[in-house]
């Protein structure tokens, strides 16, 4: 009887090789035999599931498994929570930073590529809806007072988070964890509703 392949661990496994390769060498610079020889199968194996480098690169970036794994899937309860999620979004360690390498490969390669273009606005607008969310989240329970509209707050901390991305993948040393960490909690103690600074000082 034929063994039983799990079609979307294969790809998974397809997928990280990518990464891999992608780290290496860039998007440019990653092919198919390349992925194909870093997971250890045939060409064959790997055209089986993607049919073409775009398909393989796209599944890549978005691979539910990789992603999942970094966004809390969770509904937030309250602010504490939602700081939970954004400190495990930032680069602070060797494999977040890797993960932000990635992304950051991706957003500058192939300019004017129409497909891709499209693709990099998507997934900056699925991120910035993402970081509103939060900051909504956090406005309707009372926690945070938006300054402008929760929208456009959401917007600064997605602008944030992608700044302290770049640099401490740029630069580590001089961005370690402690550093990204008071940046994110000096973004969300100006938010602070005003009884809450209130309540802090009488207490």
């Amino acid at each position: 009887m034929p063994k039983q392949v799990d079609a979307e661990l294969r790809r998974g496994e397809l997928a990280a090789a990518t990464r891999r390769v992608i780290l290496r060498r860039g998007l440019e610079g990653t092919t198919l035999r390349e992925v194909a020889r870093e997971a250890g199968w045939s060409i064959g194996v790997l055209a089986h599931y993607f049919e073409t480098k775009d398909d393989l690169l796209r599944y890549s970036l978005a691979d539910p498994t990789w992603v999942m794994n970094r966004f809390d899937s969770t509904e937030p309860d309250g602010l504490a929570s939602v700081r939970r999620i954004l400190e495990r979004l930032l680069p602070a360690n060797a494999e977040m930073r890797d993960m932000w390498q990635v992304w950051m490969t991706f957003w500058v390669s192939w300019p004017g590529d129409a497909s891709w273009d499209r693709e990099r606005r998507f997934r900056q607008r699925k991120f910035r809806r993402f970081c509103r969310n939060l900051v909504r989240h956090a406005c309707d329970r009372g926690e945070l007072m938006a300054l402008r509209d929760p929208d456009l707050d959401g917007d600064d901390l997605a602008t944030l988070l992608y700044g302290l991305g770049v640099q401490a993948v740029m630069d580590p040393r001089s961005w370690p964890q402690r550093r990204q960490l008071g940046e994110l909690d000096t973004f969300i103690a100006m938010r602070l509703p005003q009884r809450g600074l209130e309540e802090a000082a009488c207490g």
